[in-house]
């Protein structure tokens, strides 16, 4: 057996140097690899949100040119021919060095597994993939207005290249929109990144609704409040806002109004599992938990919320919804006796992304009806 073995290699190593030696002797160049003239990007228009890192995958269709491929932005132009290379500087970002799972423990295990790198804003991946990062802001780059001038629109070509050669694929184009710090974001203007009170066609909207809302009752009206935005059954607010000017804050806040804009103390709902839905620390940062008074439940964040696209307990559907993780998902919850001795339940739900570092508060505004809480 080990001499049909010794014998094999033999073949297979004289094989290898006749092939060699063969293109030796008749001076045949070595294989180049493939370009071909139809490899392009299926997608040539880009509109990324500053502040926030916007990934587009799957664009390049190599059309079976050989990988890898090196992929480089030439010409960085705006439409009238102004040089557009702001949007190429390179900037402190900070990147995952190891998978984020949601089962971290304290603030400085999350922070450990990313750190700084310089990153221009704009770059390409060796796929071709096109990442916008989040450290391209509005008071960096200038967002689209609500009328797209063709002197404004940014254009970038590309040059792709192999060892088969070299083509460069032209007029891809960049129009950054501004700020758009958290969502649901009925209540922010996207144009003027201010709060929204001049809408198209002049609605204002200065709020947003809950994602759900199920099993309250009115204490007023003993009417079920089903419908966050009808005023007869209780309307709900919902505000997402800076309750903390410190551009380095990591807190996050959850408070709940009555209709005189008076705090309802979190206690009262006694349902709530406070410890499961944020991904949130105590005030030193150390342990899971999160800190109550009678106005606001509060816990030390690491942002953006969620923190990366996985799938875990704070995100909407669970840890098994294999296509989410990309919005966080909490649950306020109590629990009643009401008539016929029948123990009623009431759920309020929220759906959110943070994208901005700070100290957030998240407000649950019930605006016209105040919510029961004692049993009948």
């Amino acid at each position: 057996m080990q001499n049909k073995i010794k014998y094999g290699a033999l073949v297979l190593m004289a094989t290898v140097f006749v092939a060699s030696g063969c293109r030796k002797l008749y001076n045949l160049t070595d294989e180049k690899e493939y370009l071909s003239t139809q490899a392009d990007y299926t997608r040539k228009t880009f509109d990324p949100i500053l502040g926030r890192t916007n990934l587009y995958t799957n664009i390049f269709q190599p059309n079976g040119s050989s990988m890898p491929m090196k992929f480089e932005i030439r010409n960085p132009r705006f439409g009238d021919g102004r040089n557009a290379s702001d949007m190429l500087a390179v900037k402190p970002t900070l990147v995952w060095q190891s998978e984020y799972t949601g089962l971290e423990t304290s603030l400085a295990e999350i922070e450990a597994k990313r750190k700084l790198e310089n990153h221009p804003m704009l770059e390409l991946r060796p796929s071709g993939d096109l990442i916008f990062w989040y450290t391209a802001t509005r008071d960096i780059i200038r967002p689209k207005d609500s009328i797209s001038y063709p002197q404004n629109v940014r254009y970038i070509d590309v040059k792709i290249s192999n060892s088969g050669g070299t083509r460069v694929i032209q007029n891809l184009t960049i129009e950054p929109r501004i700020d758009v710090p958290y969502e649901p974001a009925d209540d922010y203007n996207q144009i003027t990144g201010k709060p929204n009170t001049t809408t198209p066609g002049g609605r204002t909207r200065i709020f947003n609704y809950p994602s759900g809302l199920t099993g309250f009752k009115g204490e007023s009206t003993n009417q079920p409040m089903d419908d966050p935005r009808n005023a007869a059954k209780g309307l709900v607010y919902v505000y997402i806002r800076k309750f903390d000017p410190d551009p380095n804050g990591h807190t996050l806040r959850f408070k709940f109004l009555n209709r005189d804009s008076l705090p309802i103390n979190p206690g009262k709902f006694n349902q709530t599992k406070w410890i499961q839905q944020v991904h949130g620390f105590n005030a030193a940062g150390t342990a899971l938990g999160y800190t109550q008074t009678a106005e606001y439940v509060e816990y030390n964040v690491a942002y953006p919320i969620p923190l990366a696209r996985i799938p875990t307990k704070y995100t909407t559907g669970g840890p098994t919804n294999y296509s989410g993780g990309d919005r966080a998902h909490v649950e306020f919850s109590y629990s009643r006796i009401g008539f016929g001795n029948v123990r009623e339940t009431a759920t309020l739900s929220q759906d959110f992304k943070i994208f901005e570092k700070g100290n957030w508060e998240i407000v649950f505004h019930f605006k016209t009806v105040n919510p029961k809480f004692d049993n009948d």
